[in-house]
């Protein structure tokens, strides 16, 4: 008979990284900061909590953490999310957050140019999905006139051929991973 088999399972300690539900209550509305100084919005994460395993302790878990974000004030959201622990739930809320916000930046800068019926080469950011509003007659044009070439996607844009929300997301997904090399056979290996 080992020791830890005389400890009542609630009191044992997990110190592997096992996936775990983790619920995060976030405020995606901008801050005075962010909006003074011109900078994209951002997710702030104010509580993170383990989900329980019991299904009426989730449900009154959930209830009460529903009802703290109905009472705030702003944009606060209730998620429910995988991670391995705190940090990395609040890591994961964040990173969506900045991911989708890129895609839409993305989406609008291709519009703009589409909305006027122009073709060319755009060059993308690919951490904001932002650009320098330029169109370029070639891939090297495009490069040659970025101040971090590296840090930026290349691609024609025609109005035969229109981007949608979603093909924005998965080309920044697609290319982050790229850019940090995680890619083996086109798929990205860091998940």
């Amino acid at each position: 008979m080992t020791i830890t088999s005389q400890i009542p399972a609630a009191c044992r300690v997990q110190l592997d990284k096992a996936p775990a539900e983790y619920l995060v209550i976030a405020d995606d509305g901008p801050a005075v900061d962010d909006v003074r100084a011109g900078r994209a919005p951002e997710r702030r994460v104010r509580y993170v909590e383990r989900r329980a395993v019991d299904p009426v302790e989730r449900q009154l878990q959930w209830d009460e953490l529903e009802g703290d974000c109905l009472d705030a004030e702003g944009t606060v959201r209730l998620l429910a999310l995988t991670a391995v622990s705190h940090g990395h739930a609040a890591h994961v809320a964040r990173r969506e957050f900045a991911a989708f916000n890129a895609a839409v930046r993305m989406g609008d800068e291709i519009d703009r140019h589409l909305e006027r019926g122009e073709r060319g080469w755009l060059a993308v950011r690919i951490a904001d999905g932002g650009s320098d509003g330029e169109l370029y007659g070639d891939y090297e044009d495009a490069f040659a006139a970025q101040e971090h070439p590296e840090a930026c996607t290349y691609f024609p844009i025609s109005p035969l051929c229109p981007w949608t929300p979603r093909m924005c997301a998965e080309h920044l997904e697609f290319m982050t991973h790229l850019r940090h090399g995680c890619m083996v056979y086109g798929r990205p290996t860091c998940h």
